[in-house]
């Protein structure tokens, strides 16, 4: 009888922590959907579902901030993927944010953060730029600095002396502007070539950038090397760019086996041609937003299909 008893009591109070554990939940929907609503009126700004509002006493700062965080593996290795060697799935989601005047959005999701602040900066509102914004923007600034001082071999070797590997990228956004398609290969994947392009009328290239004093001849073995990748790409052309010049040897092994040399000069005249009137024309405000595959790269390769 007195286990029946304890029984009944047990169920009475499981069964009203669960009530009360709905009733939170109801009321919290309730709020969320009064605090939603009053935030679309202040700044005719739809707030995503999965964000949660919260609102705070005072005047507030009608400069917003935002912070994006990105999740990791609780056990990673030190490329942010999973470390297989334990046991251990577990995912860290931090919360991105949003504070702007007296409300402070939150989500675990970075990318719905993001089109969020977008959406407030479209509506005239001001949101200040995150971390990941600001280094875009600095990259941004800096590549459209070396398109408009490659006026000269010396100016364009003292652009990136201090990160060669930064001149592949240039390469890669001069021939875009030349009405190519050209991407740069990953360095873990750099297979002896740095660029992958297709000319107007079609034709696939693989091309080598070099960035050299003009006194540093690229010399065959380079050729040799892009020739050699070529041959499991199978591209239709080739090409080595560089900022100095080619040996006798070089030029004469590329013209037996086909591929075309770019040297200083006449990267030079393509930049003329290319970043010509860059100086006059003002940066569109695109060209600093971040793409889906820019914040990716901020999520581990293993967790990227949940996004």
């Amino acid at each position: 009888m007195q286990l029946d008893s304890i029984w009944k009591y047990c169920v009475l109070v499981v069964g009203a922590i669960a009530v009360l554990a709905l009733v939170v939940w109801l009321v919290d929907i309730i709020h969320q959907k009064i605090l939603r609503s009053k935030f679309n009126k202040q700044y005719d700004v739809t707030v995503p579902r999965g964000v949660r509002i919260a609102r705070y006493r005072g005047d507030g700062d009608p400069i917003g901030t935002l912070t994006l965080r990105f999740p990791y593996w609780k056990a990673a290795k030190r490329d942010g993927t999973r470390d297989q060697r334990t046991n251990n799935t577990s995912i860290c989601y931090q919360k991105s944010l949003i504070d702007i005047g007296t409300w402070e959005l939150s989500s675990k999701n970075p990318f719905v953060m993001y089109q969020t602040a977008l959406a407030l900066r479209a509506q005239g509102h001001a949101v200040g730029y995150c971390r990941v914004e600001r280094k875009k923007r600095q990259a941004v600034m800096e590549q459209v600095n070396a398109q408009r001082t490659a006026t000269s071999v010396a100016n364009i070797v003292a652009q990136f002396k201090n990160q060669p590997t930064d001149f592949e990228p240039f390469c890669a956004d001069l021939f875009r502007k030349l009405g190519w398609h050209a991407e740069v290969t990953p360095p873990v994947r750099d297979g002896g070539y740095d660029l992958r392009m297709v000319n107007p009328q079609g034709i696939s290239y693989i091309a080598e950038c070099k960035c050299y004093e003009p006194t540093h001849r690229v010399g065959r073995p380079i050729i040799q090397k892009l020739q050699g990748a070529n041959s499991t790409v199978m591209a239709q052309g080739m090409m080595v760019i560089t900022t100095s010049g080619f040996s006798r040897d070089a030029i004469a092994y590329a013209n037996q086996v086909g591929v075309q040399l770019v040297d200083g000069d006449e990267l030079v005249r393509l930049c003329a041609q290319a970043f010509g009137q860059s100086d006059v024309q003002p940066i569109p405000a695109e060209a600093f937003t971040l793409t889906r595959n820019e914040l990716m790269e901020y999520i581990p390769a293993d967790m990227r299909d949940r996004f």
